[in-house]
């Protein structure tokens, strides 16, 4: 059976592949390199990320080779779309399955921020699989829990680090599948969903926000091509647009990992910063680390060769970002359909973490 027609029919629980489909998965490996000798003899699988993976549904592989002298590791990560209707929705709207498996191809190598290896890498029409080495015993951060001091230092400074090489740089022809803030019609297509996604917001979230925000998420919408404009005139880099802390891995020794690129993207730099610092701390601890923290991503830029002055506006960048981010929370987490309890509690902790870091800043300035 050829490789692609065999994508299609995959099952979309990665709990369910077998030895026969994995064993053709790693001798084509599709955007990946291929191992052509190879050969699962058995497989077993355990789920993943429930009620913390939205656009994805993964499972840990455990894999016997039938030549106990194959040079591959034997624990992998399975990555399949999701399940769930609502989040297939936004991530054909968002082409996530498409841009993470080009990230794994081509961008991957080019970014200084660890990730993991990937060993296949398929994509076909919204059917997709990627298969990338276990980190274990490294461990997920836990969002919902919130990042500890070590955690959020180690964290911001990886970000740091994955946008140096990029900001203010020219796209290069390599880059140009990218999409990002700077793609003509951006914020038609978002401003038309995020506007589209308020009432179901409301009726759903409405209660999490308080007046003044759920003001400043109604204000901020049709004010979205300014904010773009805005960022267009500073510096862009690739930024990984989902930056928390389910989508990292931490090592015995403190070391980071960063997965799950299905969104990366050109932006300013500063939205990562905020959807990091504003949704993955405890308020509490936000409000102590905050500008310790601004500062260590700053000085990170810096010393990974951006200029100083172009990174002036990033505190400013920073807190007008936090409106932005509403706007997402409310597009993305409408059309999430089933949510499990952990996800209801996430969203709830994120979106209250959300408001607070935005009126800390005042971040409704950017309204008026």
């Amino acid at each position: 059976m050829n490789t692609l027609t065999m994508i299609d029919d995959l099952p979309d629980d990665p709990t369910q592949l077998t030895a026969e489909s994995l064993t053709q998965l790693f001798r084509d490996g599709g955007l990946a390199p291929s191992n052509p000798e190879v050969e699962v003899e058995r497989v077993t699988a355990e789920p993943l990320a429930e009620g913390s993976a939205f656009l994805g549904s993964l499972a840990r592989l455990n894999i016997t080779w039938a030549n106990k002298d194959t040079a591959l590791p034997n624990r992998f990560v399975a990555k399949l779309p999701t399940r769930d209707p609502g989040g297939r929705t936004v991530g054909k709207m968002l082409n996530v399955w498409v841009r993470e498996a080009q990230f794994y191809a081509r961008l991957a190598p080019l970014v200084a921020t660890p990730v993991p290896t990937c060993r296949a890498n398929f994509i076909s029409d919204d059917h997709a699989i990627l298969v990338l080495d276990d980190l274990y015993p490294a461990s997920v951060g836990d969002q919902l829990v919130g990042a500890s001091s070590d955690q959020a230092h180690a964290a911001v400074e990886a970000l740091a680090q994955l946008h140096a090489p990029f900001w203010g740089q020219p796209r290069t022809p390599d880059l140009e599948w990218v999409p990002g803030l700077d793609t003509p019609g951006t914020s038609e297509v978002l401003g038309s969903a995020m506007a589209a996604s308020l009432p179901r917001f409301v009726e759903r979230f409405g209660d999490v926000l308080p007046d003044t925000g759920l003001r400043w998420l109604h204000d901020f919408v049709p004010q979205l091509n300014q904010w773009r404009m805005d960022l267009l005139s500073k510096p862009l880099t690739i930024a990984h647009a989902d930056y928390r802390l389910d989508n990292m891995l931490f090592g015995l020794n403190g070391d980071i990992t960063v997965i799950d690129w299905q969104t990366a993207m050109f932006t300013g730099g500063a939205t990562d910063l905020s959807f990091f610092l504003a949704t993955n701390l405890e308020v509490n601890l936000r409000r102590s680390l905050e500008s310790e923290l601004v500062s260590v991503y700053i000085d990170t830029l810096i010393a990974h060769g951006v200029d100083a002055s172009a990174t002036e506006h990033v505190r400013e960048d920073y807190e007008h970002a936090h409106l932005w981010w509403m706007g997402m929370l409310a597009n993305n987490l409408s059309s999430i359909e089933t949510p499990d309890d952990r996800s209801k509690s996430l969203f709830e902790a994120m979106l209250t973490r959300l408001y607070s870091a935005a009126v800390d800043a005042d971040s409704g300035r950017f309204c008026r």
